[in-house]
């Protein structure tokens, strides 16, 4: 904290926490993160990682302490692919989570023209379903709303995640400063185009294009994959 030059940190999170047995982290890491709440040096504790029923015991197990978790962050679950998450906000409210975070609304690269890296635990039938999309959307070569930018798929993926509000945050990860502009223009893109909520894009073309591409991946809507994964 020193090297940071703060005397606090807004947000700590217990990352991947379907990777240690379940007692590790309600006996041994949240109390520890919540003592440090307690003195101020944490304001706000929460948990992070894949599986959504682990994330929902945990925080069931808080609420039945009364310590509830202030902060709980899905990834991969709320996308074009899968719309799990919907699913779970209203029982991780219940549960008193006060913050809930839907992280890689492009599923960790999976949707996006270059493809998903080598390590991806997508089922070679997402993988193929996805790359269906992407080349849809090549076939058009179509510009966005008037202007020179052209339609790709992850834009219209984070134009459809972002038009989520069950959710508090939506947390996107750029390796450019280009990419962090594409995600904020797709994000206020979204507030217009309402999407997942039977929304249309102004452009008939583009349009085809984002309804073909949510009927391809409709049979995927509650895919997960194995986390950890069996040879972890």
């Amino acid at each position: 904290m020193r090297r940071l030059h703060t005397s606090y940190l807004d947000i700590v999170l217990c990352h991947d926490v379907e990777f240690v047995d379940l007692l590790q982290v309600v006996d041994v890491a949240l109390p520890q993160l919540f003592d440090l709440k307690e003195k101020g040096v944490i304001r706000y504790v929460g948990i992070s990682g894949y599986p959504l029923e682990v994330l929902l015991e945990i925080a069931q197990i808080q609420s039945k302490r009364g310590n509830p978790l202030d902060v709980c962050l899905s990834y991969c679950n709320l996308n074009l692919h899968c719309q799990l998450l919907e699913e779970y906000v209203p029982r991780l409210r219940t549960a008193g989570v006060n913050t809930i975070i839907a992280a890689s609304p492009l599923s960790m690269g999976l949707l996006s023209e270059e493809g998903p890296p080598y390590w991806h635990p997508a089922s070679p039938e997402l993988r193929q379903a996805v790359k269906k999309c992407a080349d849809l959307v090549h076939s058009y070569n179509v510009s966005c709303d008037r202007s020179s930018s052209k339609v790709s798929l992850a834009g219209i993926a984070e134009n459809y995640a972002f038009s989520y509000d069950s959710v508090d945050v939506h947390l996107v990860g750029a390796k450019t400063a280009s990419e962090v502009k594409d995600a904020v223009a797709a994000y206020l893109r979204s507030r217009t185009l309402k999407a997942r909520s039977a929304g249309s894009y102004p452009d008939p073309v583009v349009d085809r294009i984002y309804k073909q591409i949510v009927e391809n991946l409709r049979p995927f809507s509650r895919y997960t994959w194995a986390s950890p994964p069996s040879d972890a």
